[in-house]
């Protein structure tokens, strides 16, 4: 039995939307894109999720990222069993940076974090 998949058109091109609806793999797809999970009581909690081809998406995905550390969001990322935040961002590396050395640094490509918002949380 199929399971009913919640559709984001502006995540995956069509073709690519049909192939993994017709596969059965929709939800799997998305998760696995990289992004954000927001957590903000003030505008409420939303998902950002890019294709890393699509360099669009990628600019949009960095500006909002860019937008976020500026207004004061918390960001964090998973590296293994870890959680770390991040500490600042670069735009033309397209990384997160979570320390001092190259090493200490996160592609935006290859991750989801978690932003919150300066009012999440009390």
């Amino acid at each position: 039995m199929m399971r009913a998949v919640h559709l984001r058109p502006h995540h995956l091109n069509f073709a690519y939307r049909n192939q993994c609806i017709k596969f059965g793999t929709m939800e799997n797809i998305e998760k696995s894109l990289p992004g954000i999970d927001v957590l903000n009581t003030g505008y409420g909690d939303f998902e950002l999720r890019f294709d890393p081809n699509k360099p669009d998406e990628v600019e949009k995905a960095k500006q909002t990222i860019t937008d976020m550390l500026k207004r004061g969001y918390a960001i964090f990322v998973r590296q293994g069993t870890e959680t770390l935040r991040v500490r600042k961002f670069d735009v033309e590396k397209n990384v997160y940076i979570i320390g001092s050395t190259p090493a200490e640094e996160v592609p935006i490509t290859e991750t989801r974090a978690t932003a919150v918002g300066r009012s999440a949380g009390g």
